[in-house]
């Protein structure tokens, strides 16, 4: 929404990501279920990723950005982004 400030974190690991998948999709009024269907997905794996629960893949990227110095930034898109 014009005005609206910019929603962004920098995660250091799959918890931190979690929480900002979580926010958002709340922001957007959206159940775990909704989001899960509109993906194709399973509410309970949504929920895993929002709990922070960190499979193979979100724990080893996160071990390649350290290793590297790397810094990830997660923003929210504003409404005129999306359009």
């Amino acid at each position: 929404m014009p005005g609206e400030p910019s929603r962004w974190t920098q995660p250091r690991g799959p918890r931190d990501l979690g929480r900002f998948v979580q926010q958002a999709r709340r922001r957007r009024g959206l159940s775990q279920v909704a989001l899960a269907d509109e993906l194709g997905l399973t509410r309970q794996y949504v929920s895993e990723v929002e709990s922070g629960v960190g499979n193979l893949y979100i724990t080893r990227l996160f071990e390649i950005f350290d290793e590297l110095g790397i810094d990830v930034r997660l923003e929210e898109r504003t409404a005129d982004a999306d359009a």
